[in-house]
């Protein structure tokens, strides 16, 4: 009876251990680290995001001069609607479930009034799992669960 007991609980530990551990090693260039969301998606594109590991802020990487700028200093090129964006992002710290990387889209829309759509993207970093959240005035329209991949932050362009 003893010796059935301590497998149960050496295959619990095992079972444990294997998802304590991360799935990739993360690919560094400097404090920046990048990652690409969306592997299990059929129909639409892959997400990547180039972040700092110390804040998380968010960069992208200028290839005429090699450096990594902060994502507010890019300029678009293109037509421009009635709307405004803001895009935020933070690294919340946790050693027992793993730190994420949670990055809010806040799109202030003009179109047959005020309206507002919040995108909420939450990156667990240690098991490489993205959940997105959808809200549209109010109301949560939809929610997502997608894999991520560490990338070298210098070879992946930015999707935001």
């Amino acid at each position: 009876m003893k010796i059935f007991m301590w497998k149960i609980i050496f295959v619990l530990t095992t079972v444990l251990l294997i998802n304590a551990y991360p799935k990739q090693k993360p690919i560094f260039s400097g404090p920046y680290q990048a990652l690409k969301c969306g592997s299990n998606r059929i129909n639409s594109a892959q997400e990547a995001f180039i972040f700092d590991n110390k804040n998380g802020y968010l960069y992208y990487f200028e290839r005429n001069n090699g450096k990594f700028k902060p994502l507010s200093q890019r300029v678009n090129k293109g037509i421009y609607l009635n709307t405004m964006e803001e895009i935020t992002s933070r690294l919340e710290l946790n050693n027992l479930i793993g730190d994420k990387l949670v990055i809010t889209y806040i799109d202030y829309l003009k179109q047959g009034g005020p309206q507002k759509t919040i995108v909420e993207k939450t990156i667990n970093l240690r098991w490489l799992v993205m959940n997105t959240f959808y809200q549209k005035d109010s109301e949560a329209i939809l929610s997502r669960k997608d894999n991520c991949a560490w990338v070298d932050p210098k070879k992946v362009s930015v999707s935001y």
